[in-house]
C-alpha cells in the first residue's frame, strides 16, 4: 500500500507545471483568452509575449523547424543530421520567429474567430491570393488529445506550357499546440507536408 501511495505521489509531482488535471478539459474561456493572446502577440510583434507559449530549446523531431526558417545555403551550413534533432534555442527563436510565423500565417490567423473555433472545434480563414497561390488557415481543436492544430495551406494553380503542366501543387505548414489544463496554449512542434 505504501508503495502504491508513493508511486501516485511521484506521478503527480512529475507532471509539467500547469498540467495537473482539475477538470475533464481546460476551461473554454481560458483557451479562448490564450488563443487571443497568442494572436495579438504575433500581430503586435511582441516577442516576450510570444516566448511565453514556448519552452526552449525546441526539439523538433525531424528538424522541420529549421527547414522552415533557413534557406538552402543556411541549411547546408547548419549540417543537420538525419534522426538527430538540432536544438532551436531562445536566441534562434528571437532571430527567426518571423520566418517561423510568416506574414501569411499572421494574416490568416487574424481571420479565425476564437469563439467559433472553440465552440465547434474547427474554423478556417478565407483563402487569400498571393500571386497564383491561394493561402488558407485551417484550425482544429481535439478535445480528447487536448491539442490545437493550425494548418497553413498553400495551393498553387497549375500553369501549362505547350499543353504540359510545369508547376503548381500544394504544401502545408502544420503547427501543433498543447492545451494545458490551465487553458494556456503551449507550442509542441511544426510539421511540413507537400
Amino acid at each position: 500500500m505504501k508503495l502504491l501511495l508513493l508511486l501516485s505521489f511521484s506521478l503527480i509531482a512529475s507532471r509539467p507545471q500547469g498540467a495537473i488535471k482539475t477538470a475533464a478539459a481546460p476551461p473554454q474561456k481560458s483557451c479562448i483568452e490564450s488563443f487571443k493572446h497568442f494572436r495579438d502577440a504575433l500581430y503586435q510583434n511582441d516577442l516576450e509575449a510570444l516566448k511565453s507559449f514556448f519552452t526552449f530549446p525546441i526539439m523538433n523531431p525531424s528538424n522541420e523547424v529549421w527547414y522552415l526558417v533557413l534557406d538552402e545555403k543556411e541549411l547546408q551550413a547548419k549540417k543537420l543530421e538525419v534522426g538527430q534533432a538540432a536544438p532551436f534555442t531562445e536566441k534562434d527563436f528571437e532571430r527567426y520567429y518571423k520566418k517561423l510565423f510568416p506574414k501569411s500565417f499572421v494574416n490568416r490567423l487574424l481571420k479565425i474567430k476564437s469563439v467559433d473555433l472553440f465552440a465547434s472545434n474547427e474554423a478556417e480563414s478565407p483563402a487569400l491570393k498571393e500571386g497564383r497561390t491561394a493561402v488558407k488557415l485551417y484550425a482544429s481543436v481535439d478535445e480528447n488529445e487536448m491539442v490545437l492544430t493550425l494548418n497553413l495551406s498553400y495551393s498553387t494553380a497549375w500553369k501549362e506550357k505547350n499543353g504540359e503542366a510545369v508547376d503548381g501543387g500544394e504544401s502545408n505548414v502544420i503547427y501543433t499546440f498543447n492545451m494545458l489544463y490551465s487553458g494556456k496554449l503551449h507550442f509542441m512542434n511544426v510539421q511540413l507536408a507537400g
